[in-house]
Formats: C-alpha cells, sequence, structure tokens
C-alpha cells in the first residue's frame, strides 16, 4: 500500500493502492496525457535563435522655444485675411529657435480661403489665427512644434495646439509648407475677454516651442550581449519536490505524512522526471522505476 505511480502517457492523481492490487490500472484515478510531449520539444520551443547584427537607425533632434510678447494687442490690424492678402497680418521679427530661423505671426480677424463657403468664413472670422512661420535655408526640414497662448493669471491653463510633423521648406508644395498653424487658435471673444487670463492689460503672450529633425542615419554593429542570469531551475524544481515546501497535497500511510505537489505531464517537475516516477510512501522517498 501507499504509492502513487506516474507512467509514461498517465497521471494517477489519488495515490493509495488496494493491498491486493496486482498491477497500477487499480489505482483510483487516471487521467491521460499527450504521448508527443518531450522536454527536448519543451527545450526547442525556448531556446532564441542569436542575433548575429543590428542595424540601428536614428535621427538628431534639437529642440527649442521662441516668444511673440504683444504689449499693445488692441492697436494690431483686425482686418480678416482671405487667402494670401497682406493685410491684417502681424508677424514677429525673425527669431533663433533648434539651429533655424522663425516667425511667429497673428492674425486677429481670422484668416479664410476663397473657395470655403460662406459659413465657414463667417465662423473664421470670430477666431485668431496663429501661424508658425518659417524663414530658414532648409527645402524640407521635419518638425514638431507645440504653440501655446500664455496664460498670465494664476492658476488658470495656458491655450495650447500641438502640430505633432509638418515639413517646413522655403517654397509651398503639397507636402512641404513655408507657414503652418491653427486658424481657429482662439475665439476672439474669450481673447478679448481679461477674466480669463489670455490677454492681461493688452497684453498678449504667444510662444512656439520647435524640435527639428535631422536626416536619417544608418549604423550596423554586432549585438549587445544581453544579460543572462544562471540557470538554476533545476535545482530549484528538485529542492521543491523533495522538501515539501509549499506542498499542495498530504499523503497519509499510518503514521506517515508526506508532503507532496500535484504534478500533471506537462508539469516541469513532470518532465524533469522523465517517463516514470515512484513514490514510496513508507519510506518517504523516491525510488527507481525497477524496484516496483
Amino acid at each position: 500500500v501507499g504509492e502513487v505511480w506516474w507512467t509514461d502517457g498517465a497521471i494517477f492523481s489519488k495515490g493509495l493502492v488496494n493491498s491486493h492490487a496486482t498491477d497500477s490500472r487499480e489505482l483510483t484515478t487516471a487521467h491521460q496525457a499527450p504521448r508527443h510531449w518531450h522536454t527536448a520539444d519543451m527545450a526547442m520551443a525556448t531556446v532564441p535563435i542569436p542575433v548575429e547584427s543590428v542595424c540601428e537607425m536614428n535621427a538628431s533632434s534639437k529642440t527649442g522655444a521662441i516668444e511673440f510678447r504683444i504689449g499693445a494687442w488692441s492697436a494690431l490690424p483686425s482686418e480678416h485675411v482671405m487667402g494670401g492678402a497682406p493685410q491684417g497680418r502681424t508677424k514677429s521679427e525673425t527669431m533663433q529657435a533648434a539651429g533655424e530661423k522663425w516667425q511667429i505671426e497673428v492674425v486677429p480677424g481670422g484668416c479664410s480661403m476663397p473657395d470655403e463657403s460662406e459659413e465657414e468664413v463667417e465662423r473664421l472670422k470670430e477666431h485668431v489665427t496663429v501661424s508658425l512661420a518659417y524663414t530658414g535655408d532648409s527645402e524640407a526640414l521635419r518638425t514638431k512644434y507645440l504653440i501655446t497662448l500664455v496664460n498670465q493669471l494664476p492658476g488658470k491653463a495656458d491655450r495650447k495646439v500641438d502640430e505633432p510633423g509638418v515639413t517646413f521648406g522655403q517654397v509651398n508644395t503639397d507636402t512641404i509648407f513655408t507657414q503652418h498653424g491653427s486658424r481657429d487658435f482662439i475665439k476672439r471673444s474669450d481673447l478679448q475677454d481679461e477674466s480669463k487670463g489670455w490677454k492681461v492689460n493688452d497684453r498678449v503672450i504667444i510662444r512656439a516651442t520647435i524640435t527639428t529633425f535631422g536626416d536619417l542615419e544608418s549604423t550596423v554593429a554586432a549585438p549587445t550581449p544581453a544579460f543572462t542570469p544562471p540557470n538554476t531551475v533545476t535545482a530549484d524544481l528538485k529542492s521543491s519536490l523533495y522538501s515539501g515546501y509549499n506542498s499542495d497535497i498530504a499523503l497519509y500511510c499510518g503514521p506517515r505524512q508526506i508532503s507532496c505537489a500535484p504534478v500533471c505531464p506537462r508539469h516541469p517537475l513532470a518532465l524533469l522526471q522523465g517517463p516514470l516516477l515512484v513514490l514510496d510512501a513508507q519510506r518517504g522517498r523516491r525510488r527507481p522505476p525497477h524496484h516496483r
């Protein structure tokens, strides 16, 4: 009495054998397990293929900020701008940021295009246009920018418009711009209300934070060796099996108590022990299969 058997292809989860039993078929419960699963298969599935060469592609970047501080907002021209008309626009002086030259432009009366509907033109007339103008020498400068209308009252939020990707250049094309911004940056009535903080004592502060990206550059190198921790899993599993630490099951044979852990055919403990595991409940230790 008192033996638990696990044979190739089956595990017996209840392990007391009748004293008259002649073979393992008289164990009370058996669960069939797939016979095609082997330790070698498990090892092949978990070993990564080594990387022999690595290509790194990156682009250098620069970030800077410029500010346009307007001390007499009410004195700016307020005409609505249609298309590329010059009237109604106010530009800052040229400033440097991220290694390039820029201007900030404001149109207090708003800006629209000739082919837009009358309703859209009327809507844009109620908004202030703010944009970033490029005055540098690059033909195609990849950029991202953030335009901020600074709130001058403590505890009140700034107004921000973020552009995650735009290409600036000296000539306008379908994909390159000399100037880029927001035509409905803020409603003119909100800006004029000084209790909201965006204009205080007729003073307005507009900031542009700009990041420019250089050309993509590639390098090829050997991979950086990854840290490989010491492999103690076999010793740890054996220690858990023999010590009974954190065991889930106790087998009782007369006065003896033996701590055990449930083992399924695909559990690492089962794979570790090979095709046959025999636990002698009287002596509390494993014995080789040929002692069966």
